[in-house]
């Protein structure tokens, strides 16, 4: 079963569709003639001229309408089944350009996932679902916490931590001097008193490389095209001669699949356009040494800072899924 964001969701119906139609009416005229014309039923008037006898020929009897329809109607529905097909492969292998899509290069090693980011994202939760919001402009940074449970924030910038306390009689923090900078990996993260984590916000600069390694997720924004260009290297990259294994990146919740080709300096690329905020698995398809069942990882799908996931840009799921925690989890 296809998955539900992808094309081939439409054109698994209308195969199946048609492929029901075909059988109706395959079987039904099967078991017509069965009945019809089984053994000890009357046969039909003027049946005696088709009766064959040893050293002659059968009559010649056609219908020339009926055979044009057993080739005619067969033929369109092939040709037609077949444009979808084919439409279908050239929406998924048309690659947009550069600027129009969102660009990370993941590297495939044994046995883990590398996520270099071409394009800086900026991204966070929902707002009216966590009732927290999060402003980081200039030098001030400010997380308004209105009706929620939270208590403590965590700043950290370019791998340094630093821990505040909301002011629970205003529901919000204000913090002055705290310049934001576009060039460097920025986490904001609440929490309420129990250290439940409540809310995320995070800038991901050009440049940065998440790896499944360290339990980080690779992070995409929702409702817009998304371009990864697919390469293999070797853990250990002091062996020249040495070019690393075939690997094949998989996002089951879109049915896309790609291979990562050792020595192949071009990569090749997937493209594909989420849709619903979540997160969701990533596979290595194609046996690839030791620990090949360990090379797993998570993709979060989320809404770029001020935006939400509400748009529909594909066939939208009938259930959502809002579990979408940044980093730190299991791989």
């Amino acid at each position: 079963m296809p998955a539900e964001d992808t094309v081939f969701n439409v054109l698994y119906d209308k195969y199946m569709f048609w492929s029901i139609v075909v059988g109706i009416f395959t079987f039904g005229w099967m078991f017509l003639a069965m009945i019809r014309y089984r053994d000890g039923v009357e046969p039909v008037e003027n049946m005696e001229k088709y009766h064959i006898e040893v050293g002659s020929f059968p009559v010649d009897s056609h219908n020339t309408k009926l055979e044009v329809m057993f080739y005619v109607l067969p033929t369109i529905l092939v040709v037609w089944l077949t444009m979808m097909a084919l439409a279908s492969n050239t929406a998924v292998w048309t690659i947009p350009q550069d600027e129009d899509t969102f660009n990370v290069d993941v590297v495939g090693k044994q046995w883990f996932w590398e996520f270099h980011y071409q394009d800086q994202l900026t991204w966070e939760d929902d707002p009216r679902a966590t009732h927290i919001d999060v402003n980081w402009t200039g030098g001030m940074l400010m997380v308004h916490a209105h009706g929620s449970d939270a208590t403590n924030v965590t700043v950290e910038v370019d791998g340094v931590e630093q821990e505040y306390s909301i002011d629970l009689a205003a529901e919000m923090l204000s913090i002055s001097g705290n310049y934001f900078d576009p060039n460097l990996h920025s986490v904001v993260t609440v929490f309420d008193a129990n250290d439940n984590l409540l809310h995320t916000w995070e800038h991901l600069p050009n440049g940065t490389i998440l790896s499944t390694a360290g339990g980080q997720h690779l992070i995409i924004p929702c409702d817009e095209s998304s371009t990864l260009d697919l390469h293999s290297r070797p853990h250990d990259e002091s062996n020249p001669a040495y070019v690393g294994v075939q690997h094949s990146f998989w996002l089951p919740e879109w049915g896309v699949k790609e291979d990562l080709v050792p020595g192949l300096e071009s990569g090749t690329v997937m493209t594909f356009e989420p849709d619903d905020s979540g997160t969701f698995p990533i596979r290595c398809a194609e046996y690839c040494g030791l620990d090949h069942s360990k090379m797993i990882g998570h993709i979060d799908i989320v809404a770029r800072d001020g935006e939400t996931c509400d748009a529909d840009v594909g066939i939208q799921k009938t259930v959502s899924h809002s579990d979408h925690a940044s980093t730190g989890d299991e791989y």
